[in-house]
């Protein structure tokens, strides 16, 4: 009966926080239908097509990524912040704070505090989020998307991985539905507890296994939930270690 309390809550959050989050402050919107967004602060921020932030850029409102549109701000080089929500639409890709192995970036902790989002960050049916070394104060929701169909190749292309690493989040942490070639969290802080829920992964990894639902080596203070995943929710070939959880574990990450 608490699962299902639980469970049901959490879903009330899911659909709280996609309501509040699509709306975004009239005055000074700035839109970008492709190119690099100039430095600067905006009073909040559209995006309609590929746009690149690789400066310092402070957006004082919600940042909104349209149905199959791309906000690509994970380089080295990239300090921004959103005193706001950042939500992504159908089809959509997000890529925040610096990606292992993608553009200039490699495995560098000191990022962390170079990207800072002040509320939530929320996919709906989006391809992909890239979140690494990111500081997030409020909840992050991935509800459904990817494309199991695509094939298999190097990340951010076309919406195959869901890499959710290194990052510190205030809230909960919702991956619902989301099926790909590989999704993990790994080495994250969760202020609030952490749900993985009806995910799938095609990726093979180590031995032929299948390798995606890689959950470790993250520090929660409520709840680890992992129920429905294919593969169930596993160390796999990450290398991580045990996650720390200040609650309970329930489900496939009973023993992780």
């Amino acid at each position: 009966m608490r699962l299902r309390l639980f469970l049901g809550a959490c879903a009330a959050l899911v659909l709280g926080i996609g309501a509040s989050a699509a709306s975004a402050s009239a005055a000074g919107q700035a839109t970008c239908s492709g190119g690099v967004i100039a430095p600067g602060t905006y009073d909040g921020l559209t995006v309609t097509g590929t746009c690149t932030i690789n400066g310092t850029v402070t957006i004082n409102g919600n940042v909104r990524v349209a149905d199959g549109a791309y906000l690509d701000a994970a380089y080295s080089s990239t300090r921004l912040t959103i005193n706001g929500n950042a939500t992504v639409g159908n089809r959509g890709k997000l890529g925040l704070g610096c990606t292992y192995g993608y553009h200039d970036c490699g495995l560098n902790p000191t990022w962390l505090g170079n990207v800072t989002v002040n509320g939530n960050v929320v996919g709906s049916n989006a391809l992909t989020m890239y979140l690494d070394f990111t500081t997030i104060r409020g909840n992050v929701v991935v509800n459904g998307g990817g494309d199991i169909t695509l094939v298999d190749h190097p990340p951010l292309q076309d919406g195959l991985v869901l890499p959710i690493k290194d990052n510190v989040i205030g809230g909960n942490l919702v991956v619902q539905g989301w099926k790909g070639a590989w999704f993990g969290i790994i080495r994250d802080t969760v202020g609030g507890s952490v749900l993985a829920l009806n995910t799938a992964g095609t990726r093979l990894g180590d031995q032929n296994a299948l390798d995606s639902t890689e959950i470790v080596t993250n520090k929660i203070s409520g709840n680890l939930i992992c129920l429905g995943n294919s593969p169930p929710a596993q160390i796999g070939d990450s290398g991580g270690s045990p996650n720390q959880v200040g609650g309970v574990k329930i489900g496939e990450c009973a023993s992780l």
